[in-house]
């Protein structure tokens, strides 16, 4: 219910489930929606739904030759179903479903109110919008909020109120007659303005023909001072997967500075923290949990097009029969979007003694969109298509049956389909760490 939006917006759905709310028991609007406070006075609109069954039937009647039962007074208004734009229709658990979706609407409010990314763009055929949403996924994934904005659905004032609250921005247009959308250029006018220069910022866009519009951002902001957090996305026509997959990963590169920044500002609170005595505690708790140890393994998948790739040391099995085997994934990590329910993808384990060029290989910052093998030898698995580690010890095609929210990671349970013993003789690569706060 939650993961059918690419990138759920915490004040648009706030405003959808203030207009369900008098149709749905126990679910209530937000503080400052509209009419919020005449609710128990204000009966709720009436549905349309009585009265166009009972159109629909009489026509039936009328010109089909059938009879139809007199139908009786409705009853008091309440929703049967809610049926989205971007999903299944819901019928069961209406209600639960609602409020638990006002929980996490009204949590991820009060987080883009304290830190949060701007994402401001406008959209001629829904392409660059597309592109917005995926971009919009990533910065989520890496744990930051996303205020997002429609140029042309908005005024200045909008734009200069959403820059001065957020902490780091993204800006996308098409090309119209090889320029931006006015509304974008009147955007980036106040932005030039108004934005901080630390503030780590993003260009992207859609095109037809030329792409002007990418270029003219880019440049504006480059000559305004602005520092870029990813380099400039371009699409021609309809973004692919592989187009969208380099928009999500260029909204977690951008979500990552921005948290880099912030850390950097917070660096002396972090220190005076660190040396009294609750600290030292947790320091005495990291140490423990980081004797934890792991084997070392690749995690390649496919989606599409496209192709990713992880190194995973937190791997364990799970089952015995069927064989299962659980992988923790930070939310961040491009792979993610990669290992949703139903997914496949491939666990290779390395090598004890034959491991470091695979490590190294996927240890390299990556570009978006870049290739995440690199110089690594891999084959191609004939049966689900992702890449097989031709060093590994062993590698194993599995399939995603679940997916548990545990903190910053996933923890992905995925039954093995098949696997194969690559090298007859060797140990696997194990992990050792010395705290327990990283890899």
């Amino acid at each position: 219910f939650f993961d059918s939006m690419p990138a759920p917006g915490a004040r648009p759905a706030s405003a959808a489930l203030d207009k369900l709310a008098p149709y749905l028991s126990g679910v209530s609007s937000s503080p400052g929606a509209a009419g919020s406070a005449e609710k128990e006075t204000k009966p709720a609109t009436k549905s349309v739904a009585p009265k166009l069954t009972k159109w629909l039937m009489g026509a039936a009647s009328k010109y089909a030759g059938g009879s139809v039962a007199t139908l009786a007074a409705p009853p008091a208004t309440a929703a049967a179903a809610v049926a989205p734009l971007h999903g299944p229709v819901v019928r069961a658990a209406r209600n639960e479903l609602a409020r638990e979706y006002r929980e996490w609407v009204d949590t991820q409010i009060a987080k883009a109110d304290d830190f949060s990314i701007a994402v401001i763009y406008a959209s001629a055929y829904g392409n660059t919008s597309a592109m917005a949403q995926a971009i919009a996924r990533g910065i989520t994934k890496a744990g930051v909020a996303v205020e997002m904005l429609n140029c042309e659905l908005s005024t200045v004032e909008d734009v200069a109120t959403l820059i001065a609250k957020t902490d780091g921005f993204c800006l996308g247009a098409p090309t119209l007659g090889g320029h931006m959308p006015t509304p974008v250029s009147n955007a980036l006018g106040v932005i030039v303005k108004e934005a901080s220069r630390e503030y780590p910022a993003g260009v992207f866009g859609s095109f037809g023909w030329s792409g002007e519009a990418v270029d003219l951002m880019e440049s504006r902001l480059k000559d305004g001072g602005f520092s870029f957090a990813f380099d400039a996305v371009r699409c021609k026509f309809k973004p692919t997967e592989a187009t969208l997959q380099v928009c999500e990963e260029s909204g977690t590169d951008l979500a990552q500075a921005v948290k880099k920044l912030r850390r950097k500002k917070q660096t002396a609170e972090t220190k005076a923290l660190a040396s009294g005595g609750a600290a030292a505690g947790q320091s005495d708790t990291a140490a423990a949990v980081g004797r934890i140890v792991g084997s070392l393994c690749a995690v390649t998948a496919k989606k599409g097009d496209a192709q990713s790739a992880m190194l995973a040391s937190w791997v364990s099995q799970a089952s015995f029969n069927p064989p299962a085997l659980t992988v923790a994934v930070a939310k961040e990590r491009a792979v993610e979007s990669f290992l949703l329910k139903g997914a496949t993808f491939n666990l290779n384990v390395l090598q004890q003694g034959n491991e470091k060029d695979t490590i190294k290989a996927l240890l390299k910052p990556f570009a978006p969109g870049e290739n995440r093998f690199g110089d690594m030898a891999v084959d191609i698995s004939e049966t689900n298509g992702c890449a097989i580690v031709t060093q590994a010890l062993s590698y194993m095609e599995c399939e995603v049956e679940e997916r548990m929210e545990c903190g910053d990671h996933w923890v992905v349970l995925a039954k093995v389909r098949d696997g194969k013993l690559l090298q007859d003789e060797g140990l696997t690569a194990i992990h050792h760490r010395k705290t327990g706060t990283s890899y």
